[in-house]
Parts: structure tokens; C-alpha cells; sequence
């Protein structure tokens, strides 16, 4: 029994990897240059498998690597309807923050009886981002962590992206952080090892267009201000 289980294991990694060695072959006749395929697994439906071609938005191709599609797929769940391309978004999104920010880069806000912790895009200058702040301690009661990330709307050459180094690169960064949004001026300091520029690339590369941009546990993306209660009901 055991033996028929194993040649049963590796029939089927073989004929996985043989799907996989087609799919390649043929997406990298077709893929733009700078692209290349990162990984396949096998899709909810039979014969279609996603492939990460380094975008956050995947690929759907076809056992044969002969068809494919880029879009949205859904599964119908009873009288719902799931969107599965987003839930492979937000893993690829969660993947990339999580292999690509550490504890050192955040200015966190800390909540003392702890229920979520959330990343945010932040810039200094942003209207809306001075008003989720100014509801910090809100957020906080209601058990969210908030861990701030650097991302200078204005672009990495700004006098916005100079303010929100200098936040980094304070010995008070939470501090400093805070009197600049709230519209103090604070002296400009740049360091060598600041992660701004890091942080900067990141929110690029998972698609952050403005700011605050809040990052669910899950790599859920919500786009611009939320209210502490309506946070909650979005993490609940």
C-alpha cells in the first residue's frame, strides 16, 4: 500500500512539473522583457493553473501553456461571489511586505490591549494622513497597532520626503513624527541608513498610489482614510 501511494506521489510531481516546464516555455516567448516567471501553482479549477510573473496581479494559463488570462476570476460561494485574484494579490502583497519590511522600520504606535496591527503609508504632508494621526490614540484604544511606513507622495527628491527622513533618522522618531504632523516645524536631518527610499519602493511595488494607505494582516489594501470605528469594522 505504501509503495502504491509513493509511485502515485511521484506520477503526479512529474506530471506537475512537465505541466510547469510547457507553461514556462511558452509564456517566455510572449512575456515583456524584464519579465519572467516567478512561480506556478495549480488554481480551483481543474487544468488552470496561477502563475506570479512578478506583477502583483497574476496570470491564468492553461495545463498546456497554450491560453492564458489576465483578470479577475471568482468562485461562486452559494448566493456570494469570492474574488479569488484578489485573494492571490493580497497573499503576494502580505509576501513582499513581509519579506521586505522589519521591525527596525517602523514608527509604531503601539495599542495596549492589542486585537490588530496594521501597516501605513505615510507621508507628513497629506492632509488626510495629519487627520488619521490626529486620531491616534482613538485607533489605539480600540486595540489597532499602527505601524507607519515612509512613502513621499512628492517623490523621493522632496522637500516632504527630507521631512519624513528627518522622522527616521530622529532619536524620537515617534515624536518628531507626531509635531510634524501636526504642522510644527522641526529641523531637517538626513542620516545614511534610513529606509525611506526602501519603504518608498515597496508602496510602488504593491501598487501604493496615495497616501495613508492601510495594510490589512491579511495584505488587503485600503486605499485612504478610515475612521478608528470604521477601521475596526473593516479588520473585524
Amino acid at each position: 500500500m505504501k509503495l502504491l501511494f509513493f509511485i502515485f506521489l511521484v506520477v503526479f510531481s512529474f506530471e506537475i512539473k512537465s505541466d510547469e516546464s510547457k507553461i514556462v516555455s511558452n509564456l517566455l516567448n510572449v512575456l515583456p522583457e524584464g519579465m519572467s516567471v516567478q512561480s506556478i501553482k495549480k488554481s480551483q479549477i481543474e487544468n488552470l493553473y496561477i502563475v506570479d510573473i512578478g506583477d502583483l496581479q497574476p496570470l491564468y494559463v492553461s495545463k498546456d501553456g497554450e491560453f492564458f488570462f489576465y483578470g479577475e476570476l471568482y468562485a461562486i460561494n452559494g448566493n456570494q461571489l469570492e474574488n479569488t485574484t484578489k485573494d492571490e494579490i493580497n497573499l503576494k502583497r502580505k509576501k513582499i511586505l513581509d519579506n521586505g519590511l522589519g521591525r527596525d522600520d517602523f514608527i509604531s504606535f503601539k495599542a495596549t490591549n492589542e486585537k490588530y496591527k496594521v501597516t501605513i503609508f505615510t507621508d507628513v504632508d497629506c492632509g488626510y494622513c495629519r487627520k488619521f494621526h490626529n486620531e491616534i490614540t482613538d485607533y489605539n484604544n480600540l486595540g489597532i497597532t499602527i505601524n507607519y511606513v515612509a512613502f513621499p507622495r512628492s517623490g523621493l527628491d522632496s522637500n516632504s520626503s527630507k521631512k519624513i527622513i528627518t522622522a527616521w533618522c530622529s532619536s524620537y522618531p515617534k515624536e518628531t513624527l507626531t509635531q510634524m504632523k501636526q504642522g510644527k516645524e522641526v529641523a531637517l536631518s538626513v542620516c545614511e541608513d534610513h529606509p525611506v527610499e526602501k519603504h518608498y519602493m515597496l508602496g510602488q511595488k504593491i501598487g501604493i498610489t496615495g497616501t495613508p494607505a492601510i495594510i490589512k494582516p491579511n495584505g488587503e489594501l485600503l486605499p485612504g482614510y478610515l475612521s478608528p470605528e470604521e477601521l475596526l469594522t473593516r479588520l473585524n
